[in-house]
């Protein structure tokens, strides 16, 4: 950045010498003759030193700014903020866009139809791991849960220390709470644990390299015919939406209104 800065106020200078001289008008009966060469190089000279020794202010906020641009990353991609947008996408597509997205719903409507898939071949996997924030992987949970789907497995590639391992138990025991500020409690006489999910994690990381999964989360759709994949961190929901505008699956969108709350 400094460089280019300084070989712009080079140019300008040069700029602003040759124009000075070449639009000057001269006194009458006089001539001007050509620019002095030499007199250019002095010019070009010294603005080149002038632009070595200028230094940029350092930024005070550099701090700051970071961590305002962080906390706006992680409000943007929270579960939350991500249920709202996908509530505003089709209050605008009803109210705004509708009498343009119909003919469009209707011709899509009618690919699906004509699309003959066996049954039981669709599989969806979502796909997780222990770097992905608690918050994020339990509103994957939750919403496995909550939809009953058995075509929608999560996946894991492994856990630090083995599934049986200190580690991989109370990832597992922390994550499929149903309450994750909850926690258990145990005495001599009793011992009171937090309701869980009883949702099945996968661990196959061989689906991680069929797949090309490089980061998580991430979704794959997969049927008899092709496969489609999208990876981010986002709500399960709006990420099956951007896999149906390519797969056309009566059964994706079937799922997507079932996560959405309606049947």
């Amino acid at each position: 950045m400094l460089y280019l800065l300084r070989q712009l106020i080079l140019i300008l200078a040069v700029i602003l010498f040759i124009g000075r001289v070449s639009q000057a008008e001269p006194p009458a009966g006089k001539q001007y003759t050509q620019p002095d060469p030499a007199m250019v190089s002095a010019v070009m000279k010294k603005a080149k030193e002038e632009a070595g020794n200028m230094t940029l202010p350092v930024n005070k906020y550099n701090k700051q700014g970071l961590k305002a641009a962080q906390q706006s990353a992680d409000f943007f991609h929270s579960p939350e903020f991500q249920q709202k947008l996908q509530c505003e996408q089709q209050r605008l597509e009803k109210e705004v866009f509708g009498q343009y997205i119909a003919p469009w719903k209707k011709k899509r409507q009618k690919a699906k139809e004509n699309r003959s898939i066996p049954a039981g071949s669709e599989r969806i996997f979502l796909f997780i791991s222990s770097s992905v924030p608690d918050e994020t992987v339990h509103a994957y949970i939750a919403t496995v849960a909550r939809i009953t789907e058995p075509s929608v497995i999560l996946v894991m590639r492994g856990v630090v220390g083995g599934l049986t391992g200190r580690k991989g138990i109370h990832y597992f025991s922390r994550i499929l709470k149903k309450d994750l500020r909850c926690r258990d409690e145990k005495t001599k006489k009793s011992q009171k644990r937090c309701p869980r999910y009883q949702v099945p994690v996968a661990i196959a990381a061989d689906l991680f390299g069929q797949y090309g999964i490089s980061r998580v989360p991430a979704v794959v759709y997969t049927d008899a015919k092709s496969s489609f994949r999208i990876q981010g961190d986002m709500a399960l929901g709006y990420l099956l939406e951007r896999i149906d505008r390519e797969a056309q699956s009566a059964t994706l969108e079937k799922l997507i209104r079932k996560i959405r709350g309606h049947r």
